[in-house]
């Protein structure tokens, strides 16, 4: 006989730990759901230690999430017992940081602990959403289904944070060849031009000994700018990981001219394709406004969505709450008012999901074209001037040399 330690959630929704003795953990196991619980944690005590050693909790790609989902969906729908799939991908993947996570969740859910449960342990792999919607799925019996969904939701917000990305990534990579062009220019090209005037003791236009000044500042101390620029790279790093850099990092986002609006966007569209799939599936309103405040992004877009489940608790509608807050579109609190009406919250959440990431795309389309004009005249500008400070000495050159 071996001793077991357990954690079930009882019929009150409350859970309990302790710990049974019998001669295997599917005997143990057979005993709790008989007494009518539902089985969260259950694993063997070995000597004084009361709980095995699991995985890191470590992120895997986001890639490996989908393709699980995807293939554990087709798995459970044409009737493959789910440790036996659980078993099939974990020895199928190719991640190693992936495999030893699904064998523990495989080897939890043998012993008896529900899916969901046993995916919950790492929630920076699967997130509340996942669970939830697993959860969700355990109850109605349609967990292929549910996965799927699951995989799709998951693709959908991939696509929309590589738009993102993209069109974030161009006008970063056009700035930063720009400073390459114009400290290659200063470091390498200006010095020479002051050896010839050096010698003919002719003094310089005013704009050339400007980048001169510049130049010979670079040269002498890039030691020490390389030091200050890690040094505040490093300190904005640890600034933004502390809560309040994070919530005045959202601010700026949102608020910034030009890409605010794009980044806006962006966290409305995430949200509310969380709203729409977890209305979907049946999960309740406040666990629903709960996960997609986890999953929006924004500090400030995660206090709205908070707020409105702490007013739906007192009895307000999502629609009515929804037009305070600026943050939320009146189109979209509208349209929400129109579903409540109808009693069609989860197709009209659909569509306003589905409006709100075309929207999304409109925006990014329009941001792209409105940066990439800006960015090449703002490169002219700078370029050119520096050429022209270049070409200045140029058109006296040879007055000094026969001088």
């Amino acid at each position: 006989m071996s001793k077991y330690v357990y954690q079930v959630r009882l019929a009150t929704g409350e859970t309990s730990t302790g710990v049974l003795t019998a001669s295997g953990l599917e005997e143990a196991s057979r005993t709790l759901r008989g007494e009518g619980h539902v089985i969260v944690d259950l694993h063997e005590q070995v000597g004084a230690v009361s709980a095995p050693r699991r995985p890191r909790n470590r992120r895997v790609k986001r890639d490996e999430v989908i393709f699980f989902a995807n293939q554990l969906a087709v798995m459970v729908d044409t009737g493959v017992p789910l440790p036996d799939a659980l078993d099939s991908i974990a020895e199928q993947t190719n991640d190693e940081r992936f495999r030893p996570i699904l064998a523990d969740i495989c080897e939890q859910v043998k012993s008896g602990v529900e899916f969901s449960a046993a995916l919950a342990k790492y929630p920076k792999i699967f997130g509340g959403l996942f669970v939830s919607l697993v959860r969700a799925s355990e109850a109605s019996g349609t967990m292929g289904k549910m996965l799927q969904r699951v995989a799709r939701y998951l693709q959908d917000q991939r696509q929309v944070v590589k738009r993102v990305k993209g069109a974030v990534a161009y006008p970063m990579g056009m700035l930063c060849f720009c400073v390459a062009v114009v400290v290659g220019m200063l470091v390498f090209i200006l010095p020479r031009f002051e050896k010839i005037y050096a010698g003919k003791s002719a003094a310089l236009p005013a704009p050339t000994r400007l980048l001169l000044g510049l130049s010979n500042v670079i040269v002498g101390y890039w030691p020490f700018i390389l030091a200050g620029i890690a040094l505040m790279a490093t300190a904005a790093c640890l600034v933004f990981r502390r809560p309040e850099g994070k919530i005045a990092l959202d601010r700026a986002r949102i608020d910034v001219p030009v890409l605010g609006g794009m980044f806006r966007k962006a966290a409305l569209a995430r949200s509310l394709r969380t709203l729409a799939t977890m209305f979907a599936t049946g999960v309740s309103m406040l666990e629903s406004l709960e996960i997609t405040a986890d999953v929006a992004g924004n500090t400030y877009y995660a206090r709205v969505w908070r707020g409105l489940g702490e007013r739906l608790k007192e009895g307000a509608t999502l629609s009515d709450e929804m037009y305070r807050f600026p943050l939320i579109p009146r189109s979209v609190a509208q349209m929400v008012a129109a579903g409540e009406r109808t009693g069609k919250l989860d197709l009209v959440m659909d569509r306003v999901a589905s409006f709100c990431e075309d929207d999304l795309e409109t925006a990014i389309a329009t941001m792209t074209s409105f940066i990439e004009p800006v960015m090449i005249v703002l490169m002219g500008v700078i370029v050119g001037g520096i050429a022209l400070a270049l070409l200045l000495p140029i058109f006296s050159l040879s007055k000094v040399v026969s001088g």
